[in-house]
């Protein structure tokens, strides 16, 4: 999905101007994994300039009333409609190694709690077994009248996706793609969070 970081409200209304309305903006900070919780996200902010500045202005200072967080910018992202959301993500078990999880419903994937775990390495054909076992199943076929979602390439990026986890090695601790958006063909990212383990100093 295209993008813009900026660090200021003059660039975040040239971003948005150059992406088109609406927009989303949100917080960029390695110490604030969910922005949406402490008013860091502003969603179908007009491309108008007064508007991209508000909107700028209210998700950093969001950010500023969390203790010890590093602001590293705003991004500004075209707003997305329609599709279906899904929750992918990888985390270090102790006992089990990294493990994916993928999930119904983006932002409400803890209220419809609909998952299904596998250790990793995984295929696109085991990804899209693990789409078949999620209880809202019925959704990937479509629905009223929305295109099916290409379940062939989504099981293909969810694989990746584990691949990718794997790749970076034992210090990733977690991995999340939250939502990923799904329509027809297209399928996006629309938010990622990737922590760390922390090592003891010497």
């Amino acid at each position: 999905m295209p993008a813009r970081l900026v660090t200021n409200a003059e660039d975040a209304a040239k971003a948005a101007a150059e992406l088109g309305a609406p927009v989303c903006l949100k917080v960029v900070s390695p110490q604030i994994l969910h922005k949406t919780d402490i008013g860091g996200v502003r969603l179908d902010v007009p491309a108008a300039e007064d508007a991209v500045r508000d909107a700028f202005e209210s998700v950093t200072a969001a950010a500023d009333d969390v203790d010890g967080a590093d602001v590293e910018g705003v991004l500004v992202s075209p707003m997305r409609r329609g599709g279906t959301e899904l929750l992918v993500g990888v985390v270090r078990d102790p006992h089990w190694g990294p493990m994916l999880a993928v999930a119904l419903g983006g932002v409400f994937v803890e209220l419809l709690k609909d998952s299904a775990l596998a250790p990793l390495p995984v295929s696109a054909e085991q990804a899209r077994r693990m789409l078949g076992g999620l209880r809202g199943r019925a959704v990937l076929d479509g629905v009223r009248g929305a295109p099916p979602p290409d379940l062939d390439a989504l099981a293909a990026v969810i694989a990746r996706t584990g691949d990718l986890a794997l790749a970076l090695g034992d210090d990733l601790e977690s991995l999340e793609i939250n939502p990923l958006r799904v329509d027809g063909t297209t399928i996006e990212a629309l938010d990622a969070v990737v922590t760390w383990a922390r090592k003891d100093s010497d």
